[in-house]
């Protein structure tokens, strides 16, 4: 039992603090009302004061009792199944359904989905639950393209009928919670949505909703198939047949315009000079770090623009999520584009462009093509004979070759190589952006490659080595991107405090919340407005927190501000509990601990993916939770406020707040 007065742990049943003297209260763990010590129920809920007794009535914070999320669906069915199982004994279906079924669920996890239910000979899969990603719908959508794929090789078995699928994808807010079964549930019409848009859906194509569409727009080519009526969906649905993707790599490349260049001055001027230098031959190695949607892309492409009309060769690719286990997965992506770009549009004129390549850069073809061509994919056909070397001779000579190739190009004009992503880069790539980085010193070659801060280098920092690390732009920054972003449009004065207020200087999510501000028409800036194209973003890194989210979300309920004392007065666990999460939110830089003061943030201008509170409140917590928590903030309150006749300690007691002495 905890004292009030001076927050010592007592033994169950004791009267009186062993620290203080002060009596002891026994809050109701259900409405958080005071009760005298000793007594076994509440006096105004009844609920059992009892430490013993198991708390089944409390939601566990992280639990399933319920949370809103954002989500991807996806529903695949077969086509005309009834009459192929007519066709087939029911052993022989029963088998080619699990086949189907096996060969889905292998595309859906690979692209990190969730497969929910097996609904007869239909699939019903979640990408953003029980773990969300940034860019869940393009999973959601390489996912029904891979499982066209697996059912194409499923059909080449001669024995089995040929079978065809149909994929409907839709996104939007559901609640996922505990339902009648022992898996989670989703509610919220999402679902519904996906499996009319399947049966929409021509035999082998994916179908997407305009909400789906909004997200990865750009990602994919797609074809519009209008507004169509949905049995038992009220309103007609925009729809879009998926292709293919079309390479494009990044949220630049697709976005409607840049972003405004704002606060990164110095760090330009810094990547110019090591430009200078490298075009004087000293190699330069610059690594640009940074959160998620910080601005690292666009400071790339910013001095991309300021050193276009200087003559060099400008390479550039970058690691996928997708693609962790492909070894050399990047590389292949940027010298296959290059050699499009060469003219090689078949396989041969390919090969030909790669020996053009080669000997320009001062190697020898029949030494390195035959590695390279591998690489790619060409076939070299009677040109080169076999090269009898094991897999790691073979990894060492094409490391070689590749490093030789580009030390060469650099040779005949400065070159700049970018490699964004490093920590979704397969080893074999990193080995080589190493070997590049250290063994490019003595030629014209400007690398430049970006990581988030989880990522951290295997190698030394060279004299010639640069790391750029960006922060979260300034207030008066933040005031300028708006300006920029609203250009002729004029916002409100509340609207772009609460744009400072709630993206903490991330310039994403001041570009996304500004532009949802003016297409919305409002003049004033919701408080539950969260653009679609963050939700997922904003999810993921929650998700990312782990147990620690729970405390957020229950400084969501409180409010944006609050004191360790109150937070601990209405948390559900132990104090050392509580200590170890508010530990991980720190590390996490999600939760900012001031202690002179003694108070926690919840969310801070500093650290708060467009306000930590105000993202939660729209998302994962949801009203019977909050309805749950807040009968016990008045008592938390009462509990955590210092008596009247208190003086503060001169120096925090501890990391996580004040003690009060009377």
């Amino acid at each position: 039992m905890r004292c009030s007065n001076c927050g010592s742990d007592n033994s169950t049943g004791k009267r009186f603090c062993g620290d203080c003297g002060a009596p002891l209260e026994n809050h109701c763990p259900k409405c958080g009302a005071q009760n005298p010590a000793g007594k076994r129920f509440c006096g105004d809920c009844g609920a059992s004061l009892d430490a013993a007794t198991p708390a089944a009535t409390e939601p566990s914070y992280g639990d399933r009792s319920g949370e809103r999320r954002h989500l991807t669906v996806l529903f695949c069915d077969l086509v005309n199944s009834t009459s192929i199982a007519a066709q087939l004994d029911p052993e022989e279906w029963r088998e080619m359904v699990g086949a189907y079924h096996r060969a889905a669920a292998e595309a859906i996890t690979r692209y990190g989905g969730h497969v929910a239910q097996y609904l007869g000979d239909g699939v019903m899969a979640y990408f953003g639950w029980p773990e969300a990603h940034e860019n869940d719908a393009e999973r959601a959508a390489r996912a029904g393209l891979a499982i066209f794929e697996a059912v194409s090789q499923l059909n080449q078995k001669p024995t089995n009928p040929k079978i065809s699928v149909r994929v409907g994808i839709d996104s939007g807010a559901v609640v996922v919670g505990a339902g009648a079964g022992k898996d989670a549930d989703v509610f919220g019409e999402t679902p519904n949505i996906a499996a009319r848009v399947q049966t929409a859906a021509a035999p082998d194509t994916v179908l997407i909703t305009g909400a789906t569409h909004r997200l990865l727009s750009g990602l994919f080519v797609v074809e519009e198939c209008g507004a169509q009526p949905l049995k038992g969906v009220a309103n007609p649905v925009e729809l879009y047949r998926v292709l293919r993707p079309t390479g494009v790599r990044g949220r630049l490349a697709v976005a409607r315009g840049l972003t405004p260049f704002v606060g990164r001055e110095e760090e330009l001027r810094l990547l110019l000079s090591r430009w200078e230098r490298a075009r004087d031959g000293e190699g330069q190695f610059v690594l640009v770090v940074g959160e998620a949607g910080i601005g690292k892309s666009r400071l790339v492409a910013e001095f991309h623009d300021r050193i276009r009309d200087t003559p060099h060769i400008w390479m550039e690719s970058a690691g996928e999520q997708f693609f962790l286990n492909s070894p050399f997965h990047a590389i292949t992506e940027l010298l296959s584009h290059w050699l499009e770009l060469q003219g090689g549009a078949s396989p041969d004129q390919g090969v030909e462009c790669l020996e053009r390549a080669l000997a320009s850069a001062g190697l020898k073809p029949e030494d390195t093509a035959p590695l390279i061509a591998d690489l790619l994919q060409l076939p070299v056909g009677e040109r080169y004979p076999a090269i009898a070397l094991t897999p790691e001779q073979r990894r060492r000579r094409l490391l070689a070759a590749l490093t030789g190739w580009v030390f060469g190009a650099a040779g005949l004009q400065p070159v700049v190589m970018v490699v964004e992503d490093l920590h979704w880069l397969d080893p074999s790539t990193l080995e080589l952006v190493q070997l590049l980085g250290e063994q490019g010193v003595m030629v014209p070659l400007m690398l430049i490659c970006t990581a988030r801060p989880e990522f951290h280098p295997q190698w030394p920092m060279r004299s010639h080595h640069t790391q750029i690390t960006l922060n979260r732009l300034s207030v008066g920054d933040v005031r300028q991107m708006v300006a920029l972003v609203a250009a002729r449009n004029a916002l409100a004065s509340e609207s772009v405090d609460a744009v400072i207020e709630r993206t903490g200087g991330v310039p994403l999510f001041v570009e996304e919340l500004t532009r949802a501000v003016l297409e919305s028409g409002a003049v004033k800036l919701s408080a539950r407005a969260i653009p679609e194209t963050l939700h997922d973003s904003l999810m993921a890194r929650l998700d990312r927190l782990g147990s620690a989210k729970s405390v957020l979300q229950l400084g969501s309920v409180i409010g944006g501000e609050f004191s360790y004392e109150l937070l601990r007065a209405v948390y559900p666990g132990s104090e050392s509990e509580l200590e170890s999460e508010l530990r991980k939110l720190t590390d996490a830089d999600r939760a900012g601990g001031k202690n002179c003061t003694g108070w926690w943030r919840a969310q801070s201008t500093k650290n708060s993916p467009i306000s930590i509170r105000r993202a939660l409140k729209c998302s994962p917590v949801i009203g019977p939770r909050q309805a749950s928590l807040s009968p016990r903030l008045p008592n938390g309150r009462e509990r955590a406020r210092p008596p009247k006749d208190a003086t503060p300690l001169p120096k925090p007691s501890r990391a996580t707040g004040k003690r009060w002495r009377c």
